[in-house]
């Protein structure tokens, strides 16, 4: 009696911990703006920003009810939107009127789009954080780097590991930059961390052959992806400067990979696991929590969507972008 009493007792307190009975669900609203439509990033308010259309496309920033409004470009036919900051300022880039050359801009209400220039040829924005500082990479003449831009000083070069490539995707409040290089004894990226005081560092991911950082936040927890050597495929990681690395896994099934693009303050991170079929990649959008292995997220929509595209990012509220037949905001229930 005594011995079936426990077993009752463990199983109530496995169901009591069951990730399924504990699951967040999520409501979704369809962002507008026409078709070949992609969502890029999202500010703790819930606006996000991306793109649609093909030639022209247009830069877009979408209202929390999935509104969406044309940011315009620098005289050609192709713009990207790809982060905003709580202040409501989006960077990306867009075609020069040249039609040849593409520029980072940085984009505010009050003065529209800025073109934030290039150290030579072209150059992308990727990120930006509360105090307007931009990175991206700016490439052409023979050389591809990761650059910061700032207001004050303007556009600058971060250099590399050692080889030819850098680029920069990501920036936090306190001006720490993440991305990948390549170092000079290979072709292969590996993540690294940049700040002011010690310049560009390779972020320690233990041994792999090759890795990638996305995004950063405020506390530097970093995630990415690195060839896990186990199984040679990338697997997405949270990093943290107090537990190192936490390999947040892949969707089930051999050879199936998976690539971490965003992280808020809380440390929960989104992005996408491809699991291999018949030859062929599906993607999946996923998310972590705390360092969890990544689960699907499509099955914790109400009513479930498909999103083999990929979850770009993820805010203080836990609300999401994602991709799939379309581009969605994702908002915990």
């Amino acid at each position: 009696m005594k011995s079936l009493h426990v077993r009752v007792v463990l199983l109530l307190l496995a169901l009591l911990i069951s990730p399924n009975l504990s699951a967040q669900h999520y409501t979704a609203i369809r962002l507008n703006g026409g078709h070949q439509i992609a969502v890029n990033g999202i500010n703790d308010s819930g606006m996000s920003v991306g793109g649609a259309g093909i030639s022209p496309r247009y830069a877009l920033l979408w209202s929390t009810t999935g509104t969406s409004h044309d940011l315009g470009n620098l005289g050609g036919h192709f713009a990207e939107a790809f982060a905003i900051n709580n202040l409501g300022q989006v960077v990306g880039y867009s075609l020069l009127a040249d039609k040849s050359t593409y520029h980072a801009f940085l984009w505010k209400s009050d003065t529209g789009m800025q073109d934030l220039g290039s150290l030579g040829g072209n150059s992308l924005a990727y990120a930006i954080n509360g105090n307007a500082e931009v990175v991206g990479e700016f490439y052409g003449n023979n050389i591809d780097h990761a650059f910061l831009w700032t207001q004050a000083g303007g556009m600058q070069d971060l250099g590399t590991l050692g080889g030819s490539f850098s680029r920069a995707t990501g920036i936090n409040t306190a001006g720490h930059v993440v991305g990948t290089s390549t170092r000079s004894d290979g072709t292969i990226g590996h993540a690294f961390v940049w700040t002011a005081q010690d310049g560009m560092k390779e972020l320690d991911l233990g041994q792999t052959a090759g890795s990638q950082a996305w995004a950063i936040n405020d506390s530097d927890q970093i995630v990415g992806a690195f060839i896990n050597p186990q199984d040679n495929q990338y697997h997405a990681f949270l990093w943290s400067p107090t537990t190192g690395k936490q390999d947040l896994g892949t969707l089930p099934g051999v050879g199936s990979f998976s690539y971490a693009h965003a992280v808020n303050n809380s440390g929960d991170v989104v992005g996408i696991s491809y699991v291999i079929k018949l030859g062929v990649a599906k993607g999946f959008s996923v998310i972590s929590r705390h360092g969890g292995t990544v689960q699907k997220l499509g099955p914790l929509v109400v009513p479930k969507i498909g999103l083999p595209r990929g979850a770009t990012g993820i805010n203080a509220s836990g609300q999401i972008v994602a991709n799939g037949s379309g581009a969605w905001l994702l908002t915990p229930q």
